[in-house]
């Protein structure tokens, strides 16, 4: 008999129909009228430790996206964060609330939407920040509650505040936000130099925090994170965090020599303590031309500690297929810290041309997709076929370990997948992480984005969990015109 769980989701990315408005902080700048939800979300209640993919605690996770559209000439562009609650059928698109990363050309979300309860109510919130010309202006949240988000909320932050992480750094049970800060010659965008800040909570209402670090992250002014991964490896109640940096040294000869593409700090009550003993382990496996890959963070092998996954690019065996492989590194937490414990994992790298692609592992994301019990693990290979793109389930094994042992590959070309993919390919087919119980039936579920699918509509296929995996019969699709959001504008 299979013991049915409600996987744990990690933090995500974004989808966006948000109602324009003022509250008490004054308007959120630069919002345009839209349509509000067609049918509200179930009520739900507050717990003592919200689900991180449930915003209104119903028990069904729910589906965030930022969806960027653009006209056929080039010349118009737009981008929302789009939001879907979760029911008992799944994801219903008459529920989507999005919220507009404001006017102009240049208005972008800056920081990937991070979920965590800020105010301490309960309920799972929403925060991003957005802005122009590559600098952050206003950073927002959409609180959570019984009936859904509220609209969103400029929050009394500093200027060109970027929240990359939410995570509890100091162990105190609130949640802290974090940015890296901005500027330097790798960030063409900032003109002004910004470093670090440490915000903790709890947060109020209006976002102020109950006291702040200021942190040096941004090597010598050079260069500044660009992403932050977060989990508490040790199980200490303090998170750690993983950053990884994107420069070209050898294109500018008044550069540092002691830059790193990855910096590891862990949390502490005043501030962030840099450990160096694993960067440039995590910098060779994370390493490409093009800058180090995006790790990720789940509890892989069910023990309770964070892990880390870190998509890797390995040599490939024989000799006279010369290139590099795709894999996913899996390195373990420990109560004596991060891969200090269990041995690796690693998975890929070897064996057929498709595995040879250096993406494969990518997007990686943890949760129990058929129920069993034993974490599985999904990725992306996004360069599969002419950027046709792939999802590949690895299911876990009783060890507590993945592997490409019964490995389950889900592309547009799969049979009984529904609607239609583009011929010529570069469908770009992606899981969006992180893996979601959507329907609530304790089977993880993944949320596919295809944007050339319908015709160039794009489509958002919602991947089943069941017992056996993934189920592509059952998978039900819908487009970014059901939200209220075309990807081609006028």
């Amino acid at each position: 008999m299979r013991t049915h769980r409600r996987p744990a989701a990690v933090l995500a990315c974004a989808l966006l129909l948000a109602i324009p408005g003022c509250d008490a902080n004054g308007p959120f700048v630069g919002d345009r009228s839209s349509r509000p939800p067609t049918t509200r979300p179930a009520a739900g209640k507050p717990s003592d430790h919200p689900a991180p993919g449930d915003f209104n605690g119903d028990g069904y996770d729910d589906f965030v996206d930022v969806v960027e559209s653009k006209s056929k000439d080039g010349e118009k562009y737009a981008a929302h964060l789009v939001v879907v609650y979760g029911s008992r059928s799944g994801l219903d698109t008459g529920t989507a609330q999005r919220t507009s990363a404001g006017t102009g050309q240049y208005a972008r979300f800056m920081s990937p939407p991070l979920r965590a309860d800020l105010d301490g109510d309960g309920f799972t919130d929403l925060v991003g920040s957005r802005g122009t010309d590559g600098i952050a202006r206003e950073t927002f949240a959409l609180f959570g509650g019984a009936r859904g988000l509220s609209t969103a909320r400029r929050l009394d932050l500093p200027d060109s505040f970027r929240p990359l992480a939410a995570a509890d750094f100091d162990g105190d049970g609130s949640v802290d936000l974090l940015d890296g800060g901005h500027s330097g010659s790798a960030d063409p965008g900032a003109t002004e130099m910004s470093g670090g800040l440490l915000l903790y909570g709890p947060f109020d209402r209006k976002g102020a925090p109950s006291r702040q670090a200021v942190l040096d992250l941004n090597q010598h002014g050079y260069a500044t994170p660009a992403s932050a991964t977060t989990g508490d490896f040790d199980g200490d109640g303090r998170a750690e965090v993983v950053f990884t940096y994107s420069f070209d040294a050898e294109e500018d000869e008044s550069a540092p020599s002691d830059l790193h593409t990855i910096g590891v700090y862990e949390g502490g009550e005043q501030g962030l303590v840099r450990n160096t003993r694993q960067e440039g382990d995590i910098a060779d496996l994370t390493a490409t031309f093009d800058g180090p890959r995006i790790p990720a963070t789940g509890d892989a092998d069910g023990d309770g500690l964070s892990d880390l996954l870190a998509p890797t690019q390995l040599p490939v065996a024989p000799a006279d297929m010369p290139g590099a492989g795709g894999a996913l590194t899996i390195l373990y937490g420990a109560k004596s810290g991060l891969d200090t414990g269990r041995e690796r994992t690693v998975i890929g790298g070897m064996g057929t041309a498709d595995r040879r692609r250096i993406d494969f592992g990518s997007s990686p994301s943890v949760g129990d997709v058929d129920a069993d019990g034993t974490p599985d693990v999904v990725v992306n290979t996004p360069d599969f076929r002419r950027h046709d793109g792939k999802v590949t389930l690895l299911p876990g094994r009783a060890d507590g370990t993945q592997s490409l042992d019964g490995e389950q590959v889900t592309d547009a070309e799969t049979d009984g997948l529904p609607g239609t993919p583009n011929p010529y390919h570069w469908n770009a087919f992606g899981h969006r992480p992180p893996l979601l119980d959507v329907d609530g039936d304790g089977h993880a579920d993944a949320v596919v984005f295809a944007p050339l699918y319908e015709k160039r509509k794009g489509a958002y296929l919602v991947l089943r969990g069941t017992d056996d995996g993934f189920a592509p019969r059952k998978t039900r699709l819908f487009t970014p015109d059901d939200l209220g959001v075309p990807l081609r504008l006028p």
